[in-house]
C-alpha cells in the first residue's frame, strides 16, 4: 500500500511539474506554431506562414517535428516544445545560431541539440533576457504583435523585495518536547526594494519559481556535440614565459584555436604558482604549442607522479547568457521529473547559472520544528529531519535554488530508474554550482568545471546515485561566509564554502577526478536538519552500487521500518577511488556524521592524493572511514596532514605519505570548562591505524593543543588511540562477528513491542572492534550516539509481512525466531561479510504465518569464528598496584587486557572528568617468569591471537612501543596451568609459541588450528608482561562423530599427541585401504592410498594444530579420529 501511495505522490508531482511548465508558457500566447514537419526557416512550417522573428512566442505541438539548421539573429522571446525540436548543423564550416529568453519542454517533448558527428559544424545558443514591458509598451524595437492572451499573461516589473531574516534565538534542543517550549521564531531584518530590469524577478505573477530565462525539459532532451578528451596530465614542468606544453599523451580531438585551462601545482615553494588560460596554435603528437606565452609556473612532483593538469574549454556546442552583469540576467538549464532519455554530452555552458552562493539562497526559511523518525535525533542543525521550512513569498524572493549550469531535477533515483548522462561539457563561470546532480542517478564524468562560486559538481538532497568519473574542476571560490549550522537549520542552505566535488548525498561513487584551486577538494555535508529539500537514499539502490554492493539497510523497505523507507543520506558510505586534489585549503572536509550512523560500513577512500593543502584531511565528526594510498604534502609549513581533534572514530590510513607539513596530526584538543574540569572529544578507545606511514619534512607528527591557549593547563600529552603498523604485520583472516548482549534481540508480539538491539564484536585483519559509535563520556548528553544497533518494525502487520517473505524458525525448545543478516566489513579489504543474527519472537500465535516454519540446517547452526577472549576469565601471576599518572591511580588488573581497548597509552581516559578509570592495560609486577591467563571456559578451536603492546608517551612524536614486550611463550592446553614455573607450563601444553626478543606494537598468531580452553602468556626470566589487550579468534570445539560400523575391527592410531610420525594399526589386512588427514576448517592436508596393508606409518608434515584422521577400508569400515599434532 505504501508503494502504490509513493507511486501516486510521484505522479502527482509530475502532474503538478507538467502543469507548471503547460502554463509558463501557454499555447494560447503563440504568435506561431508549428502546423506540419519541417524546418524552422520554412514559413510553410508556421500557422501564419512566417517565419518567427524578434519577440515571437514559438509553439511546436505534439506529434509535429521540427528542424533548426541555419543562423538567425532574431530574439525569440519563449519557445514551448510538446512534440519534437532537432537543432543541426551538419556543414563543419558553418554555425547553428539561435537566440532566445525561454525555451521548454513539456513531457511529451523531445528536444535535441545535436552536433556530433566528425563533419558537423558548430551550434551557439545564447540565452538573453527579454524586456517585456518594453515590447508591451511598443518601445521594443520588434514589430511582432502579441495577442490579447500574451500581454495579459506575460509581465515583468512586479514589486519585488530583497529581504534578510534572522531565526533564533534558541537553535539547539535535545528532544522535541524541549524545542516545543524553545524560543525561536523568524525576523525580517531588512526589506529593499529590488529591480533587476529585464531580468526573471519581476515575472513572479505569472513565474512564480523563477524558471523562465532559460531551457527547462520534462521530456527527452539530447545535447551531443564532438567528443573531446576533457583533460591531459602534464608530462613535465611548463614555465612561465614559454609557450609549449609537453603532456602525457595525445590528446583525443583537440583542435587548433581550442581555449585551454592550465591548473596550477601544488608544491610548496613553487613562484608564480597559478592557473592560465592559453590557447592552442598548433598540436604534434603531444607537444601543444601556444598562441602566447604562459604567465605562471606549472611544476609538478615527479616523485610521486604528480603534475599539473589541462582542461579543454571548447566544445562545439555552446549554451552562454548574453549578460552577465546582473545575475538575474543570466540563464539556466534544467531537466526534470524524466528518466527515459537524459544526454547532455560535449558541449560548453558558458556563463550560465544565477543560483548566487555568493549569499544566502532566500527562497525558503525556518519555520517550525518536526518530531523525527530516526531513532535518535537532536532538534537542532545536528537533527535529522528535525525541521520544517516554509517558502517565502514569491515577490521576497531574489535568490532562489535550482538556477545552475547544468541541472538534473529529480529525473529519478530509485533502484532501476534509467541513467542520464552528463559527459564531456564545460561550465565556465557560474555564481553558483556548476554541474548540480539532484534526486537522480546520472553519469557525470569528463567534465570541465571553471571558475565557479560556491561549488563545482553537487549530489544536491541526499539520495543521487550513480558515478561521477575523471571529471576536472578548477578554481572554485567560497561563497557567503554565514554559519554552516545556521545556513543549514534555518535556510537549508549548504555547499557553498568552495567544494570541488560537493555532496549531501553520499551514494555517488567518485572516481579519478581531479581538483585544483578550491577551498575544499571534496566536501561532504552530513547535516539534514531540513525536510523540504531532503531525500532519502532508495535503499535498493544503495545496496546495488556497481562493485560496492551490500545490503546493510534490510528493513528500509517496503514501509517495514518505524522509521519509515529509504536511508538517511547521512548513514551512506562514501566510495572515491583515485582523486587528486591540487592547491586546496582542504582536500577533505567531511562535518557531522558520527551521530546519525546506525549500522556498520567503511567509506573508501582508495588513492587520494591531497597535493598542496592547508589540511589534507579533515575529518572530524566522522566514523568509518578508510584510506588507501594517500598522499598529502602542505602549502606551507603550518600545513597539517589529517584532522582529527573532535568525534573521529574508526578511521584507518593504510599506506600513507606525508610530505611537507608542519604537523601530521591533529589530535584531541583540550577543553577546560570555567570550573577547571578537563576533556577531549575523542573517546580514547576508537583506533586510528597508521599503516605503513611515511614522513618527510613533517615538523611534528602529533600537534597537541588546547581549545584554549590562554588556560594554564599544561598539555602535552594526547590520549588518542594511535595506532602505528606495518603491512606486514597483517594477513588475511576471516571477519567475525559475536553478539555481545543477547536481551535485545527479542520482539514481543503480545506488547507490540517490535523493536530490538544488535550488540556485538566485530573482528577483522587490522583487530577488533565494538559495533556501533561510542561518543567520549566527557560530551554527556552533548553529543547522541548509537552503541548498538536500533531496528524497529512499523507495525505487527509489518512485522509479520517481513516474515511472510524470509522466513519463521523454530529452535530445539520450539521458541519462535527469526534470522536478519547483518553485513559487515573488514577495514583493511572493504570486503562486507554477512552474519544472521537470530531475533527470538515472544508470544507469538501459532496460526498465521507462525504455523509454517523451518528448522535451521546443522551447518547453519555450526560454531563459527568468534572472539572468545573477551568472555574469558583472566588472572595474572600479579598485580602491579603503583602505577600512577597526573596523581590518578592506575588500575592493571588482568581484565584491562579484555577489555576492547587496544590504548596502549597510559594516558588514555585521563581528560574523561573521571567517568571512566584512567587507564586501559594490565601489567603484572617485575618477576620471575611472570605470566598471564585466560580460561575460555570450554574447549575451543584457537586459530588467531593478537597481543597487543603498550606504547611509551612521547609529547608530538610518534609513540615508541614499550621495550619489556619480549620473550614471552604462548601456551595452550586442554587442561588448567597449576604450576608457575615456566618449564612445568610448557610441558603441559599441547601447543607453544615463542615471541622473540624484538618490541612490537602487535604479536599475532596466524591459522593456528590449535585446541584448547587455557591460554597463558608466559615471560622468559626476570621481566614483567604488561598488555594493552589480548584478543584470541576460535570456535566453540565440537567432537567429531567417531565410529566403526564393524564392531569386531580394533583399529590403533597413536601415539596422540604427536609430533612428526603416525603409526596406524589396522588389525588385519585390508585389499584397500584411504587416508585423509583433514584440519579444523575441513581442508584435507595429506591424502594417502594403500594396497594389501595392516601397519601404516605416516610421516606428518603439518602445521601444529588439531586434526581429524580419516579411515576408509573394505568391509564398510570407515572411521575418523582425533589427533593432535605439537
Amino acid at each position: 500500500m505504501k508503494h502504490f501511495l509513493l507511486v501516486l505522490i510521484f505522479l502527482f508531482s509530475l502532474l503538478v511539474n507538467g502543469q507548471m511548465l503547460t502554463t509558463l508558457i501557454p499555447s494560447n500566447t503563440a504568435t506561431h506554431t508549428a502546423v506540419q514537419n519541417g524546418s524552422w526557416f520554412s514559413s510553410s512550417t508556421w500557422n501564419t506562414n512566417t517565419v518567427p522573428s524578434d519577440a515571437s512566442i514559438v509553439v511546436i505541438p505534439d506529434g509535429i517535428t521540427v528542424s533548426y539548421q541555419g543562423q538567425s539573429n532574431a530574439q525569440i522571446f519563449a519557445i514551448r516544445v510538446d512534440g519534437e525540436f532537432v537543432c543541426t548543423q551538419t556543414n563543419t564550416n558553418l554555425t547553428t545560431t539561435l537566440t532566445f529568453d525561454t525555451f521548454i519542454g513539456t513531457s511529451t517533448s523531445y528536444v535535441k541539440f545535436l552536433a556530433n558527428n566528425a563533419a558537423d559544424g558548430k551550434i551557439d545558443i545564447t540565452i538573453t533576457p527579454f524586456d517585456i514591458e518594453a515590447h508591451k509598451g511598443g518601445t521594443s524595437g520588434f514589430s511582432q504583435v502579441w495577442n490579447s492572451n500574451a500581454t495579459s499573461h506575460f509581465s515583468d516589473g512586479a514589486t519585488t523585495y530583497k529581504i534578510t531574516q534572522a531565526v533564533g534565538p534558541d537553535n539547539r534542543f535535545n528532544s522535541y518536547t524541549e524545542a516545543l517550549s524553545g524560543n525561536t521564531s523568524v525576523t525580517e531584518t531588512s526589506r529593499t526594494v529590488y529591480d533587476d530590469g529585464p531580468g526573471v524577478t519581476g515575472r513572479h505573477q505569472w513565474d512564480s519559481t523563477q524558471l523562465s530565462l532559460g531551457i527547462v525539459t520534462m521530456g527527452q532532451i539530447e545535447i551531443i556535440g564532438q567528443e573531446k578528451l576533457n583533460m591531459m596530465k602534464l608530462a613535465e614542468d611548463a614555465l612561465k614565459n614559454q609557450a609549449i606544453l609537453e603532456l602525457e599523451s595525445v590528446a583525443q580531438g583537440w583542435k587548433n584555436g581550442d581555449d585551454l585551462i592550465v591548473t596550477r601545482g601544488g608544491n610548496m615553494n613553487t613562484s608564480s604558482n597559478g592557473e592560465d588560460e592559453v590557447t592552442i596554435q598548433s598540436i604534434s603528437e603531444t607537444t601543444v604549442t601556444l598562441t602566447s606565452n604562459l604567465l605562471k609556473n606549472h611544476e609538478g612532483r615527479s616523485s610521486q607522479d604528480l603534475h599539473c593538469y589541462v582542461g579543454n574549454l571548447t566544445r562545439n556546442i555552446t549554451f552562454k547568457s548574453s549578460s552577465i552583469s546582473n545575475v538575474h540576467h543570466r540563464g539556466h538549464l534544467m531537466a526534470m521529473h524524466n528518466d527515459t532519455n537524459v544526454q547532455i554530452r560535449n558541449a560548453s555552458f558558458i556563463d550560465m547559472g544565477r543560483t548566487d552562493k555568493s549569499r544566502l539562497v532566500d527562497d525558503f526559511i525556518w519555520n517550525n520544528w518536526l518530531r523525527p523518525k530516526v531513532f535518535n535525533s537532536k532538534i537542532s542543525a545536528l537533527g535529522q529531519e528535525c525541521a520544517e521550512m516554509i517558502k517565502n513569498d514569491d515577490a521576497d524572493i531574489t535568490n532562489p535554488r535550482g538556477r545552475y549550469s547544468i541541472h538534473l531535477h529529480k529525473t529519478g533515483a530509485s533502484y532501476g530508474d534509467n541513467m542520464t548522462h552528463v559527459t564531456g561539457n564545460v561550465v565556465w563561470g557560474n555564481p553558483g554550482w556548476g554541474i548540480t546532480q539532484h534526486d537522480s542517478h546520472a553519469l557525470v564524468a569528463d567534465n570541465v568545471v571553471y571558475d565557479v562560486i560556491g561549488a563545482g559538481i553537487v549530489s544536491e538532497t541526499g539520495s543521487e546515485t550513480g558515478f561521477w568519473d575523471d571529471n576536472l574542476v578548477v578554481n572554485i571560490a567560497k561563497g557567503h561566509n554565514t554559519d554552516v549550522y545556521e545556513a543549514a537549520l534555518f535556510h537549508d542552505d549548504y555547499l557553498f564554502s568552495g567544494q570541488g566535488l560537493a555532496m549531501k548525498g553520499r551514494t555517488v561513487v567518485c572516481r579519478g577526478n581531479v581538483i585544483a584551486n578550491a577551498n575544499q577538494g571534496v566536501g561532504v555535508i552530513n547535516m539534514n536538519p531540513a525536510i523540504n529539500n531532503l531525500d532519502r537514499v532508495d535503499a535498493l539502490a544503495l545496496a546495488n552500487r556497481p562493485g560496492y554492493e551490500v545490503d546493510n539497510f534490510p528493513l528500509s523497505v517496503n514501509g517495514y521500518s518505524a522509521e519509515g523507507d529509504g536511508v538517511m543520506p547521512v548513514e551512506a558510505a562514501l566510495i572515491m577511488e583515485n582523486t587528486t586534489t591540487i592547491w586546496c585549503y582542504q582536500g577533505l572536509r567531511s562535518i557531522e556524521r558520527d551521530m546519525g550512523v546506525n549500522h556498520e560500513s567503511r567509506s573508501v577512500f582508495d588513492g587520494f592524493k591531497a597535493w598542496g593543502v592547508n589540511q589534507g584531511l579533515s575529518i572530524v565528526y566522522q566514523a568509518d572511514y578508510s584510506f588507501k594510498d594517500v598522499y598529502i604534502s602542505g602549502k606551507n609549513m603550518n600545513a597539517i596532514g589529517v584532522f582529527l581533534w573532535k568525534h573521529s572514530h574508526n578511521q584507518t590510513f593504510d599506506n600513507i605519505k606525508m610530505q611537507d607539513l608542519g604537523y601530521g596530526v591533529t589530535v584531541s584538543r583540550l577543553v577546560e570548562s570555567g570550573n577547571g574540569e578537563l576533556k577531549t572529544r575523542n573517546n580514547g578507545f576508537t583506533p586510528w591505524y597508521f599503516i605503513d606511514l611515511e614522513t618527510t619534512n613533517v615538523t611534528e607528527f602529533y600537534q597537541i593543543e588546547k581549545e584554549d591557549p590562554g588556560t594554564t593547563t599544561i598539555y602535552t600529552e594526547h590520549g588518542d588511540n594511535t595506532i602505528h603498523l606495518s603491512s606486514s604485520d597483517f594477513v588475511n583472516r576471516p571477519t567475525t562477528f559475536t553478539v555481545l548482549d543477547s536481551t535485545g534481540l527479542v520482539v514481543d508480539y503480545a506488547t507490540n513491542d517490535f523493536r530490538f538491539e544488535i550488540d556485538g564484536i566485530i573482528t577483522d585483519d587490522f583487530g577488533s572492534y565494538d559495533m556501533g559509535i561510542k561518543q567520549a563520556p566527557a560530551q554527556g548528553t552533548l553529543r547522541l550516539d548509537y552503541p548498538k544497533r536500533i531496528y524497529e518494525f512499523a507495525s505487527q502487520a509489518k512485522f509479520e509481512e517481513y516474515l511472510s517473505n524470509n522466513e519463521v524458525y523454530k529452535d530445539e525448545n520450539d521458541a519462535f525466531y527469526f534470522i536478519l543478516n547483518e553485513s559487515l566489513p573488514n577495514r583493511r579489504t572493504y570486503q562486507y561479510t554477512k552474519f544472521p543474527v537470530r531475533v527470538n519472537i515472544l508470544n507469538a500465535p501459532a496460526s498465521g504465518v507462525y504455523s509454517s516454519v523451518k528448522l535451521e540446517t546443522p551447518s547453519a547452526l555450526a560454531p563459527k569464528h568468534q572472539i572468545i577472549s573477551r568472555f574469558a576469565t583472566v588472572t595474572q601471576s600479579s598485580t602491579d598496584t603503583s602505577i600512577t599518572h597526573e596523581s590518578e591511580d592506575i588500575d592493571a588488573s588482568p581484565e584491562k587486557a579484555i577489555d576492547g581497548n587496544t590504548n596502549g597509552r597510559i594516558n588514555v581516559q585521563l581528560y574523561q572528568r573521571g567517568l571512566v578509570p584512567v587507564g586501559s592495560f594490565s601489567s603484572t609486577n617485575i618477576e620471575n617468569e611472570p605470566w598471564f591467563d585466560l580460561d575460555l571456559g570450554e574447549l575451543k578451536v584457537i586459530d588467531f591471537i593478537d597481543i597487543w603492546n603498550t606504547v611509551e608517551l612521547n609529547g608530538s612524536d610518534i609513540e615508541p612501543v614499550s621495550s619489556h614486550f619480549k620473550d614471552f611463550y604462548v601456551l595452550i592446553s586442554d587442561v588448567p596451568f597449576i604450576d608457575s614455573s615456566l618449564a612445568s607450563s610448557r610441558a603441559l601444553a599441547d601447543y607453544e609459541y615463542l615471541k622473540n626478543s624484538t618490541p612490537v606494537r602487535k604479536f599475532s598468531l596466524n591459522n593456528l588450528g590449535a585446541l584448547g580452553r587455557y591460554v597463558r602468556i608466559q615471560a622468559i626470566g626476570y621481566n614483567k608482561l604488561k598488555f594493552a589487550e589480548v584478543e584470541i579468534i576460535g570456535k566453540k570445539y565440537v567432537e567429531p562423530t567417531l565410529y566403526i560400523e564393524k564392531k569386531d575391527i580394533n583399529i590403533n592410531v597413536y601415539p596422540n599427541p604427536t609430533e612428526d610420525k603416525l603409526n596406524i594399526k589396522l588389525g588385519k589386512v585390508f585389499n584397500s585401504v584411504s587416508v585423509q588427514v583433514v584440519n579444523v576448517l575441513g581442508q584435507v592436508v595429506l591424502s594417502s592410498e594403500y594396497k594389501s596393508i595392516s601397519d601404516i606409518q605416516m610421516n606428518l608434515n603439518v602445521q601444529i594444530g588439531l586434526y581429524i584422521i580419516k579411515i576408509k577400508a573394505d568391509d564398510d569400515i570407515n572411521i575418523s579420529k582425533k589427533i593432535i599434532v605439537k
